[in-house]
């Protein structure tokens, strides 16, 4: 696909909207192949990054897996399967619930923050990098555009999860 930011020719809203449904996929996928090649010595995935990172930061309570699956809009056989694999790690305590035994919790151990810790300055220049030559107001704006189509995709989400085939 030619990259050119110039949509001459496309100015009618719905066909900005197809190129920005397609170039936000294309950046989704640049951008988990970076993030993948970045955590590769580490031997850990975009998704298990991810996930930590929900864990740690969308929770004030150790979450069940449902509730992590919610979050991550993902089925919760994904979430036991990268919990399973980041329990190995010594990143992450699958343990059960104590009030109700069939619900599994998620809880990052001190190893996992240790981890996050030791690679916080290498992560902030890759995080920089991915937005270089945006400026201040730019960024301002995309992080608002960006919140509200979380939103609209959320309860798109909700509603396709919620109707019945």
């Amino acid at each position: 696909m030619e990259q050119n930011s110039n949509l001459k020719g496309h100015s009618n809203r719905f066909e900005m909207e197809q190129y920005i449904l397609v170039f936000i996929f294309l950046i989704e996928q640049r951008w988990g192949y970076i993030i993948n090649k970045e955590l590769a010595d580490d031997k850990i995935t975009t998704k298990q990054w991810l996930m930590m990172i929900v864990i740690e930061n969308a929770f004030d309570h150790d979450p069940s897996m449902q509730e992590v699956a919610d979050a991550l809009s993902t089925s919760h056989q994904n979430v036991k399967q990268l919990a399973v694999r980041l329990e190995s790690r010594g990143f992450m305590k699958i343990e059960r619930d104590l009030h109700n035994r069939r619900i599994l919790r998620l809880r990052t151990t001190d190893e996992c923050r240790r981890y996050w810790e030791k690679r916080s300055p290498e992560d902030a220049k890759s995080i920089i990098s991915l937005f270089k030559g945006l400026e201040d107001e730019e960024i301002s704006s995309l992080f608002n555009i960006v919140i509200k189509l979380e939103k609209i995709s959320g309860n798109l989400y909700n509603e396709a999860k919620n109707v019945k085939k």
